[in-house]
């Protein structure tokens, strides 16, 4: 399976339509921090977005990037999604911030299933 890398940024010059109308520079996967890894980079922008959407929510979020590798081996990383056997990331005590203890990556199917018990 190859992996479709999801935060590519448009190429000028390339025959692809921007989503925007700024244009953007070439990729460089040297400079990039994740490295230059196509996973490792997606990686890197979902532990981005996670931790603003926690901090909008006004969730206390104590996950660094190291953490958030840990958490997101590869394999289980490309597996993300909205399927019943997709995996998510979900707190175990919702009273408690996104820390290292107190998380857990599953299917999606196990989450809902006992959502409503660890919202009691």
């Amino acid at each position: 399976m190859t992996y479709q890398i999801k935060y590519e940024p448009y190429i000028i010059g390339s025959k692809a339509k921007p989503t925007t109308t700024r244009k953007i520079r070439r990729r460089s996967p040297e400079t990039w921090i994740s490295g230059p890894d196509p996973v490792e980079h997606d990686k890197y922008y979902a532990w981005q977005k996670h931790r603003a959407q926690a901090r909008y929510r006004k969730e206390d979020y104590n996950l660094s990037w190291e953490d958030f590798r840990t958490l997101w081996p590869n394999d289980m990383f490309v597996q993300r999604g909205r399927k019943p056997d997709d995996y998510c990331m979900i707190r175990l005590d919702n009273s408690e911030p996104w820390a290292l203890g107190n998380v857990e990556v599953v299917t999606r199917l196990y989450h809902l299933s006992t959502q409503k018990e660890r919202l009691k």
